[in-house]
């Protein structure tokens, strides 16, 4: 029998009647209060979800197993309404002795999204999407390096996609401002190495680790996150992307799965209480209108990332006439706690870096 459809059957009410009959004919009782009736299998490792051996089992009564769940869930936690309003006061307190522009979120190092946004907020998951090689790779990249190195705040970039080689080379070209492809030749010059190093200790001394693991389930993912949460007190995660986190559970549809993904990240951004940031392809439903403008309808398997998101960002290239070839638009398509809008960008592909788009600095942008 396959692995897969041994664990089904595992599950299966065939398995525990069978189970069960072994049980009443062996005298088996309940582990706990020695009851010898009502009687079901249960896997001994309950806190091992997805991990069970199938091999450790225990024999639990329903009343034993009812205070047993309980027991581990734990009560849920409730204030009053005027602890709320007092926390609410203490927020405002400290957002009022703030300057103008800063923000009590992680700073994307985009001043009009950070208008637009206050800063990425604790326990928020931010989806940001694109169609296939538009830029949001690099422009994840950008804000992990604002994040780590002008602000020194411990990130951490799960990538799923790109070794940590290609994520290094990209955050050295974009730190030092150098042709990216010129790089991956080997052919720079005694001045473009000068760039390379010093940008290179600069980024050493930053807190930005990287787990490039491929094939990653989410509960890897989160074990590792809460590991750094405890050890380094990490501030921010960003994950690329959404549709290569290998599902757990691969029964049920694609957006079935995808949901459980995306509903668990949130759970873990609250757990966590730092924002996620998941990348996400959109289909080519925005190829065919005439701006080419995407819509959060555009994302693959799109209601559950459309529902669990707090700040949908979408990232695409403007196509007028007389739009510049560097342009980009990152459109907040949506935003539970804040206004939605266009950011505009500017997109060197040769440095891999990302800066607020500027009218009077075009053509400005090649070599600085």
């Amino acid at each position: 029998m396959k692995k897969d459809a041994y664990h089904e059957y595992l599950q299966s009410d065939e398995w525990k009647s069978r189970q069960l009959l072994c049980l009443q004919r062996d005298g088996y009782r309940c582990r706990i209060c020695n009851a010898a009736e009502a009687l079901e299998v249960h896997h001994r490792t309950y806190e091992r979800i997805g991990q069970e051996d199938p091999d450790d089992l225990t024999t639990l009564c329903d009343k034993c197993h009812r205070l047993y769940t309980e027991k581990a869930i734990g009560p849920g936690e409730t204030v009053i309404l005027h602890e709320a309003i007092k926390d609410a006061y203490h927020c405002l307190d400290f957002r009022k002795q703030r300057g103008e522009n800063e923000y009590d979120g992680i700073s994307s190092g985009f001043s009009d999204l950070d208008n637009l946004t206050a800063g990425f907020q604790g326990s928020n998951l931010i989806l940001l999407a694109s169609r296939p090689s538009v830029g949001k790779t690099a422009f994840a990249l950008n804000i992990a390096r604002h994040a780590a190195v002008e602000k020194a705040l411990p990130v951490l970039f799960v990538s799923l996609v790109h070794t940590r080689v290609e994520l290094a080379d990209r955050l050295l070209c974009c730190q030092a401002r150098i042709d990216s492809h010129r790089l991956r030749r080997g052919h720079l010059s005694h001045e473009d190495m000068v760039k390379v190093f010093a940008a290179g200790e600069i980024l050493t001394a930053a807190k930005l680790l990287i787990d490039d693991t491929p094939a990653q389930g989410l509960l890897r993912i989160a074990a590792n996150a809460r590991r750094l949460k405890r050890e380094i007190d990490i501030r921010l995660i960003i994950i690329d992307s959404l549709q290569a986190i290998d599902p757990e559970d691969r029964r049920g549809s694609r957006q079935e799965q995808v949901a459980n993904i995306s509903r668990r990240l949130k759970y873990l951004a609250r757990e966590l209480e730092i924002p996620i940031i998941v990348l996400a392809q959109l289909n080519r439903s925005s190829e065919d209108r005439q701006d080419h403008k995407p819509r959060l309808s555009d994302l693959r398997d799109s209601a559950p990332l459309e529902q669990d998101s707090d700040v949908a960002m979408l990232l695409h290239q403007e196509f007028w006439p007389e739009a510049p070839e560097d342009m980009m638009t990152l459109t907040v398509a949506k935003q539970r706690n804040g206004p939605t809008g266009e950011v505009s960008l500017t997109y060197a592909k040769q440095f891999m870096r990302f800066e607020t788009f500027m009218p009077e600095h075009q053509g400005g942008f090649s070599d600085l």
